[in-house]
Formats: structure tokens, C-alpha cells, sequence
């Protein structure tokens, strides 16, 4: 751990001596340098809007833009805002990154950027690297893409739909051009994951077969699922298109949506169970999550979720250097404890370094991680 933070503030001050002044001051300001990852790690905005304009899609009621304009950070300063982050740890068993969360990182407006990001992350930080995308790259831009990105890239290539995707994604790339762009890139050695989100009930589930088989000719060996959320423009926009029927959406809701903005995730156990099992039956590797692609990718092991192990086998940590890294974190008094895929910690500090330490030791460990703060 001392060694993590050493080497985080050696690199910060490295990328400092490059930034003038007004670029230092836009990259402190930046989201980047004080978000808390989320469980898929650490999103990174390779720009602002979309205009693929995907009917399921909750960018619109988030209040971006529909028109696309690249993140205006420089690579350099997304690699020092990321370093000035307190819950970011480099390196390559450091946080995960996930490109493409807000945007589509391939699309005309970012691709420049998204590829600026992932060469500069790549160059001075060496974490994780991941990217989803529902789009493809020229020959040019896919040269650069297999120069520029992590070797070991996790590449989510998105489809909810073959039959019905020019009404659904009316300006994305069609989906035999996006298994074909897979196709390239698995010759290149890159891995790529099938991201079968969202699962649209009645559309997604009835094309299963379709799908799987053409993600396995196209090269394709690992799938992951994932649930539809909506908002009422949402549904709104699904019973305009006439081709998809919103009443199994709404029977799967746990709620309806509360306002413009509110995203509610619908209930889909049952059809990525389904998917699981299309997929294996065409040889397919179900993963569970995102981040497990990604994990799979770089050959990492990960127990910190339900949906663990991960990757290769987790060797824990002992109680006395969990224990050791929280005190490095700036804890005091720490003591510790691993139980199976948690680690334990109680410690003299705030909450604010009880958080920070606890997303450290759970990006190193890989392991769930709790720290509570004692009273002085």
C-alpha cells in the first residue's frame, strides 16, 4: 500500500509539471477527480450526449444533450484528475476503468477523444481498461484503437435486438456490422464480450438463438446480461415505436417511475437465466457483471460481490495486513478481520478516510471491504 501511494503521488506531481495553470485548476474542478467508483470501477466520459438515439436509452432523461461533443478534458488532464482523485488507486491492479458510460465512445464526435483517453491512461496509469460500445471503428481508427488501448482491453460489444434494431437504435451501426467489427477484433487478439443489455422482454428474449449463434461466428466467447431500465419517457418512446409491447415491461416493474428522471431497473432473473443458458448451449461464457469481463480479461481474480469469485482464484489477505494497509491509509489503532470474501476493519479515523480506506483495500484485495470508525 505504500508503495500504491508513493507511486500515486510520484505520477500526480510528473503529469502536474505538464499542465499549466488553467488546465491544473479545469482537471481539479472535473467529476473525475472526486467520484467514488462504482461497482464496474471508475467511468470515464469520452464525451457529453449521444445521437444514436436509442429508444430504451435513459441519457435524455439524465439532461445530456442529444447532440454528442467530446468530454473536454485533454487526455493528460483526465490522467491527473484521476490522480488527484482520493479513491482512485493506479496501476494494474488498481482501479477498473470503464469507458463509454454517458456516450458512445466509437461514434464520430469521440472516437478521437476516447482513443486520446485510453492512450494516455494507458501510458502513465496501466489500469484495467474497459470500453462499451454499439459501434465500429474504420480500418484507420481501428489500427490506432489496437495501438493506443490497454492489450488486454475488455471490449463490451452491445446488442438488445437483430430483427427490430433500426427502429430501437435507429442511429446506431446495425448489429451484422457491430459482429462484424467483433470479428476484426477478436483476429487482433482483443476480447470481446457479447453485453446483451438491455434484455427488452419480448423482443431480446424471442432472438436468443440468433444472437448467441452469431456472436460465437463472429469470435465472441463470453456474455453478459443485462437488465432494461426505464423512466416514463422511456416507456413513452417503447409504445410509440409499434414494435414493442409494454405490458410485460410493466408487470416486471418493482414500482413505477417517480418523475421525469427516475430510472427503475425492471425484474429479469428469469430471462438472464434464459440467456444463460441460449449462450452455453452455443458455447458461449456466461459472466455475471461488466466488471467480471473485465476482470476475466486482464486474468485478475475479484470476490467483491454476490456474484464472486471472478477471474482466477482469490488468495485472501491476512488479518494483520489488512490491518497494515488501513493504518498506511491514514487509520490508527486498525484492527482486522477476513471472513471468507470480506475483509473487516475497525479503526480510529473520520468517515470520510473510513470510505476512502475502504475502496482502496477492496481495489487491492479484490475482496468486499467494510471499515467502521471507532470514537477517538
Amino acid at each position: 500500500m505504500e508503495r500504491l501511494l508513493a507511486e500515486k503521488q510520484r505520477l500526480a506531481a510528473s503529469i502536474e509539471s505538464k499542465l499549466n495553470e488553467r488546465e491544473l485548476r479545469e482537471a481539479r474542478r472535473d467529476r473525475h477527480a472526486r467520484r467514488r467508483p462504482i461497482p464496474c470501477g471508475m467511468t470515464i466520459h469520452t464525451g457529453i450526449g449521444c445521437n444514436f438515439g436509442c429508444l430504451y436509452c435513459y441519457v435524455p432523461e439524465m439532461g445530456f444533450p442529444l447532440k454528442p461533443a467530446p468530454y473536454p478534458l485533454s487526455g493528460l488532464q483526465l490522467v491527473y484528475a484521476l490522480l488527484v482523485n482520493p479513491y482512485f488507486v493506479p496501476g494494474s491492479s488498481g482501479t477498473l476503468l470503464a469507458f463509454g458510460s454517458v456516450t458512445e465512445p466509437f461514434m464520430e464526435a469521440t472516437v478521437e477523444k476516447a482513443l486520446e483517453y485510453l492512450d494516455a491512461t494507458r501510458r502513465y496509469l496501466g489500469n484495467p481498461q474497459q470500453i462499451s460500445t454499439k459501434s465500429v471503428l474504420d480500418s484507420n481508427h481501428l489500427e490506432s484503437f489496437v495501438k493506443k488501448a490497454d492489450p488486454r482491453i475488455s471490449v463490451l460489444l452491445s446488442i438488445t435486438t437483430i430483427r427490430y434494431a433500426s427502429v430501437l437504435e435507429p442511429g446506431a451501426p446495425s448489429p451484422e456490422d457491430r459482429f462484424m467489427f467483433a470479428s476484426k477484433l477478436a483476429h487482433r487478439g482483443v476480447h470481446v464480450t457479447l453485453f446483451l443489455r438491455p434484455i427488452i422482454p419480448g423482443i431480446t428474449d424471442r432472438e436468443l438463438d440468433d444472437i448467441m449463434r452469431r456472436a460465437r461466428d463472429a469470435g465472441i466467447r463470453t456474455m453478459v446480461p443485462g437488465s432494461l431500465r426505464v423512466t416514463h419517457g422511456i416507456l413513452r418512446r417503447l409504445r410509440a415505436s409499434k414494435v414493442v409491447d409494454t405490458t410485460p415491461i410493466e408487470r416486471r416493474l418493482p414500482r413505477p417511475p417517480r418523475g421525469g428522471r427516475d430510472q427503475v431497473t425492471i425484474h429479469e432473473t428469469d430471462l438472464k437465466e434464459l440467456a444463460a443458458r441460449v449462450a452455453r448451449r452455443h458455447g458461449l461464457i456466461v459472466l455475471p457483471s461488466s466488471c467480471s469481463a473485465n476482470i476475466v480479461a486482464h486474468r485478475l481474480a475479484c470476490w467483491a460481490c454476490k456474484w464472486g469469485p471472478c477471474g482466477s482464484a482469490l488468495e485472501p489477505p491476512k488479518d494483520d495486513e489488512v490491518a497494515e494497509a488501513a493504518e498506511v491509509l491514514g487509520c490508527r489503532r486498525a484492527q482486522a478481520r477476513v471472513k471468507r470474501n470480506t475483509a473487516y476493519v475497525e479503526c480510529v479515523g473520520d468517515k470520510r478516510l473510513a470510505d476512502v480506506a475502504s475502496v482502496w483495500i477492496e481495489t487491492v484485495t479484490k475482496m468486499r471491504t467494510v471499515v467502521r470508525p471507532l470514537r477517538r
